[in-house]
């Protein structure tokens, strides 16, 4: 039977030992070091350092050519850093009663490198924003391979630290976050919920957050045993992407948390995204959605990815308020 460990917030248990914590990083490590070894080891050093792991990295520069010829880089520029905090309030039937009211606010895709000096922009909303937890699903950088550097580090440090609640920060890892991020994030005021999961008290009643590593490009079998064998009767996973809806509804989770798509970032006049990005659940791509119950939320991040442009989609910090249905 696992030991509960209390930490220096009496209302937050980890549900495993200090042992077993650290056993579950390393497992995590070397499982992360090998797969990657595996996504990358088919190119070369050169496309490495360019950044070109994908077909799309070598169509983008004619992309963003043919925005400024057109005079439309600078609008899509001026689009994409104009986020927006978006508030939702959830009902379920069985939310325990001393959360009623339970504020998560949720950032997602930050991909601070691709436009620099949008910490400004999240740090300032996040400055008149209450909430009782912030959560955040992957993607700090724009590429997915190699080591963290500052222009990264520091702006990620600074929302950390703008993100602090009453119940803590818990982050996971995206398919653009590599295992040298996990040094970086222990020495900075967050939790790491790699394939685990911790639970809040109130009132002796708890939720449970449960938080995997990125299924798309990273998929283990931890993963799946994380969502399977988390206990409580309200759950919450912690996803960079929507592709494991389908594992955290048999599982009986009651709300799902995930970006990665960026709603399309680049959409036709409509809303509808032009790419998907997404290997499976492309009808998840956005916005609220519910599988067999369990209620989920696909966020289009507060950052871009590839060209430094949106149309017709805004990035967000969302907040969602928390009800039991009478």
């Amino acid at each position: 039977m696992n030991t509960v460990q209390e930490t220096e917030r009496d209302h937050l248990v980890s549900v495993v030992s200090l042992e077993e914590v650290k056993d579950q990083h390393q497992r995590w490590l070397e499982n992360r070091r090998r797969l990657e070894n595996i996504r990358f080891s088919r190119f070369s050093e050169d496309q490495l350092r360019q950044g070109k792991t994908s077909r799309l990295d070598y169509i983008l520069p004619y992309f963003i050519f043919g925005l400024k010829a057109s005079f439309m880089y600078r609008q899509g520029v001026r689009n994409a850093r104009n986020i927006v905090i978006r508030e939702h309030e959830l009902y379920f039937d069985d939310l325990p009663p001393a959360f009623d009211g339970y504020q998560v606010v949720h950032l997602t895709d930050l991909h601070l490198d691709s436009l620099p000096g949008i910490e400004d922009v999240i740090c300032e909303y996040l400055d008149i924003l209450r909430f009782d937890v912030a959560v955040f699903t992957g993607d700090y950088r724009l590429h997915a391979h190699g080591e963290y550097n500052d222009n990264v580090l520091d702006p990620l440090y600074r929302i950390f630290r703008m993100a602090q609640a009453p119940d803590g920060v818990f982050v996971t890892l995206g398919n653009h976050d590599t295992h040298h991020i996990a040094r970086h994030l222990t020495e900075m005021p967050v939790q790491i919920l790699n394939n685990q999961h911790v639970q809040i008290e109130r009132n002796s009643e708890k939720i449970t957050l449960v938080g995997t590593d990125d299924p798309q490009c990273y998929l283990t079998n931890d993963a799946i045993h994380a969502l399977k064998q988390a206990e409580g009767d309200f759950k919450i996973a912690l996803v960079h992407s929507p592709e494991l809806y389908q594992e955290a509804s048999q599982a009986d989770f009651q709300l799902y948390l995930c970006g990665h798509t960026h709603a399309g970032q680049v959409c036709l006049p409509n809303g509808s995204p032009i790419i998907h990005n997404v290997s499976q659940g492309k009808h998840l791509v956005k916005g609220l959605w519910n599988h067999n119950g369990m209620t989920g939320y696909t966020s289009p991040g507060c950052g871009v990815s590839g060209a430094p442009v949106r149309y017709f989609s805004r990035g967000e910090i969302t907040r969602f308020t928390l009800r039991r249905k009478s």
